[in-house]
């Protein structure tokens, strides 16, 4: 109880505690999603609890052409802004400089986003890209900060959402044609900007047998279905409506109530990872729709809010499907890609079978940048790449 007590009053005095900076440059273009561009001197605002300003500097090599490393130096920058500005809560120099458990603590808790970014100044070397911005970085929820959605979404390389959502009344085993908790749903992660596969498509190409297994619980089935229709997570579910009969306190006679229960999971195609499972329950006399509409909110609401917080937590992982391979060949490509692709910091055998391998890369650079730099690196493997999608790699070993 004691830490639970003190950690925030650390926090409060660690905010107090960072840096205002001026910055004497005029800034050279505007970048979409930037904040508005001031003339002459450019201040960067008092931090605050929430959200501070900070100034960093990017850079990226030039592997193949100057736009590709703008972009990658803008992905880089992005991230040290919010490292930077996450940072001002662990200053060890002023409030816990004895307190190094509590540090890690902090650190722990305090994750930041990039809400809006300008760019105030770049440079194009002979081999290397280098931006400097001002980003306006954000350490409270990002579920409703629409700007900062599509950044995140944008690194993360727009993944594509695809649903399969069915309706039950009462206990049965028969679903509904049509799904307007499924409708609901896809209103909603369109609205926070997500990309989603077109649900005609969906129902067109959906069997009797697969959404069986899909309702379920079959992720593997799910997973399968989400590749075949380009979706890179999958998202899956059950609505149960029912009604009842209830006595109201206080006043003569019952109601009517109607409830609506989902239950939803959110499922990576690539591997078949539960990205997030939610369960939520609405009770609203008189009205059916309303009790449809009010847990479909509550349940994009979770489904979101646990996706974006996995998505900033986590460091980013490519898969790399090889074919064609011996393991002598597995071993190079692990070590070349350690070794010359940047951003990464370990690269796992997950599976080796006859030809075929899979390799796992993590890095701190999106998907996008690991493949740009894989076609453009030396990294002692011949391969040939065979395509690319969300965070699948696909190539094949090409023998000499």
């Amino acid at each position: 109880m004691k830490n639970t007590i003190f950690i925030p009053s650390i926090l409060m005095l660690l905010v107090a505690c960072t840096t205002t900076y001026v910055v004497q440059k005029e800034p050279t273009r505007e970048q979409t999603g930037a904040i508005a561009e001031n003339k002459g001197e450019i201040k960067i605002s008092e931090p605050t609890g929430e959200m501070q300003e900070v100034v960093a500097d990017g850079v990226a090599a030039i592997t193949s052409t100057a736009d590709i490393a703008r972009d990658h130096a803008i992905s880089d920058v992005l991230r040290k802004a919010v490292e930077q500005a996450v940072g001002t809560f662990i200053n060890s120099e002023t409030a816990v400089k004895n307190f190094t458990l509590l540090k890690d603590e902090i650190y722990s808790h305090a994750q930041g986003y990039v809400s809006s970014y300008r760019i105030i100044d770049e440079q194009k070397d002979k081999d290397s890209y280098r931006v400097k911005v001002i980003a306006k970085v954000k350490l409270n929820n990002i579920e409703n900060d629409l700007e900062a959605i599509g950044l995140l979404l944008r690194e993360k390389g727009r993944p594509r959402i695809m649903f399969v959502i069915k309706e039950f009344k009462g206990e049965t085993a028969k679903w509904e044609e049509t799904s307007d908790i499924e409708t609901m749903l896809t209103e909603k992660f369109t609205e926070k900007g997500f990309p989603v596969v077109d649900a005609a498509m969906v129902k067109r190409n959906l069997e009797v047998e697969q959404i069986r297994h899909i309702m379920e619980g079959d992720d593997k089935t799910a997973a399968l279905l989400g590749l075949k229709l380009g979706a890179e997570i999958i998202i899956t579910g059950k609505g149960v409506l029912s009604e009842a009969e209830k006595e109201i306190q206080y006043s003569q006679g019952t109601k009517k109530f109607y409830q609506t229960k989902i239950n939803a999971r959110a499922i990576n195609t690539e591997t078949a990872e539960v990205l997030a499972a939610t369960t939520s329950t609405k009770d609203i006399p008189f009205s059916q729709e309303t009790s449809k509409k009010d847990a479909s909110d509550e349940t994009a609401d979770k489904m979101i809010k646990s996706i974006l917080g996995k998505w900033q937590r986590e460091k980013n992982v490519t898969q790399i499907y090889i074919t064609g391979a011996e393991y002598s060949d597995i071993q190079k490509l692990k070590s070349g890609i350690q070794e010359k692709v940047r951003g990464v910091t370990k690269v796992i055998q997950r599976d080796f079978t006859g030809n075929s391998a899979i390799l796992e890369v993590i890095s701190s650079t999106s998907s996008q940048e690991v493949f740009d730099d894989l076609g453009t690196k030396d990294l002692g493997i011949n391969f040939q790449v065979k395509g690319f999608s969300g965070t699948r790699i696909d190539i094949v070993i090409k023998k000499q």
